[in-house]
């Protein structure tokens, strides 16, 4: 069974649980361990994919794991998100902090950024027309859809770079705020 496997089914099983499972700035081994020492076998990803594979159990195991130890998860839970909003607001400070002290706007990041929202929109009017013209999309070797797919993601990470500061950020950013502090008292 592939990794990715084993963490959808236990993203599945416990959600809170499988979402910890390659979280930034998360200890994976932690995790691994954690996971391991509840399915009682070696803390090692081949050895729980394995028990998972053999034990229909072991995911009843693993939500009842999540369910006693709720509280401590999500507390690991809003330290990934507080890891993740403290990754992007330090990219946004560099940016403010570089053109105060230079005077100039950093044009090298919104030259990257227009091309990338370029490249991406004329690949995907490229796919769009090909389709609606009857001709067939084929992709033996998987680069152009693996290029379509990496052009999504830039984009999204430019969009949310540059848009991201939303009102659920916001309220995102004040629930984590308020949870930290009252971890403080």
């Amino acid at each position: 069974m592939d990794w990715k496997d084993t963490i959808a089914k236990v993203t599945n099983a416990a959600p809170m649980l499988g979402s910890l499972f390659g979280a930034p700035g998360m200890a994976i081994g932690g995790i691994v361990k954690l996971v391991a020492s509840a399915l009682g076998v070696e803390p090692s990803e081949e050895a729980i994919a394995a028990e998972i594979q053999q034990n229909p159990e072991a995911l009843l195991t693993l939500k009842e794991l999540e369910s006693t130890h709720r509280i401590e998860l999500e507390k690991l839970l809003l330290e990934k998100e507080r890891i993740r909003l403290a990754d992007v607001q330090s990219a946004r400070t560099r940016q403010t902090e570089s053109e105060k002290s230079s005077g100039k706007r950093d044009i090298n990041l919104y030259v990257l950024a227009w091309l990338l929202v370029l490249a991406f929109f004329a690949l995907t009017g490229m796919l769009l027309y090909f389709s609606y013209s009857g001709r067939a999309v084929t992709d033996q070797t998987g680069v152009l859809f693996m290029l379509l797919g990496t052009l999504s993601t830039a984009f999204g990470g430019v969009f949310q770079y540059f848009f991201g500061s939303s009102a659920g950020s916001t309220a995102k950013s004040a629930t984590i705020n308020n949870m930290m502090e009252k971890k403080g008292d």
